[in-house]
């Protein structure tokens, strides 16, 4: 899907040491083949200085995202990310009913071809009994950990053709126009002095999907 990143990013937090930006969905984080504008492009472009990477997130899943202004200021922000201090909550459209409506998936993932050990907590926000949207919070930060988790769980993200359900994803796409994984960063909280408390705006392609769907207002 083509994307228009003219529009100016978001800024949900700065101050002289890092900024937190609403990384839009279909945004890639950093330089690939086929990448014409990444974040580090973008940050530059609006914000005028090249930033460093502090962690990553999906080229189709958008929110909360934190980039540095100094290699100093990005390798202190990435141990309070990956320490247990920070709090990274996401949200996400699944197919079926988690039961129970709320718990931990401990299960391995796989990284790069290995199994790892992950942790993801969720609660149900709302369901219909086709469709749920939940809240995840990560208890360790591996590449597609939340996407992995509820697939293994039966209960596989919405527009996640990788881990997913490809049939179902296709036939929802015609239904109800989700046609991007409904997965984003929907929170993010710092331990600092003083702490650091951001929320992502509701992404255009959940709100739009909300609408067909009927719901999507709880909180």
């Amino acid at each position: 899907m083509c994307v228009c990143f003219c529009a100016m990013i978001q800024a949900l937090f700065a101050d002289d040491d890092f900024l937190i930006i609403d990384k839009p969905a279909g945004l890639a984080v950093q330089p690939g083949e086929g990448v014409r504008v990444c974040v580090l492009d973008a940050v530059e472009r609006d914000f005028g200085f090249r930033p460093y990477l502090v962690h990553r997130l999906d080229k189709e899943t958008s929110g909360c995202l934190v980039v540095a202004r100094s290699s100093r200021a990005a390798a202190e922000l990435s141990a309070l990310m990956g320490g247990r201090g920070a709090v990274k909550t996401y949200r996400a459209v699944v197919f079926g009913v988690p039961d129970p409506a709320a718990g931990a998936f401990r299960d391995d993932v796989r990284v790069k071809g290995e199994s790892v050990s992950a942790e993801t907590r969720y609660r149900t926000v709302e369901s219909d009994g086709r469709l749920s949207l939940v809240e995840a919070e990560l208890g360790t930060g591996r590449t597609h950990q939340i996407r992995q988790h509820f697939a293994q769980a039966g209960l596989p993200i919405v527009g996640d053709d990788r881990h997913g359900d490809f049939k179902r994803n296709k036939a929802l796409a015609k239904e109800l126009g989700a046609k991007r994984l409904m997965l984003y960063a929907a929170r993010l909280y710092l331990p600092l002095k003083p702490p650091v408390d951001v929320r992502s705006s509701l992404p255009p392609h959940f709100a739009a999907f909300f609408e067909r769907w009927g719901r999507g207002g709880a909180e």
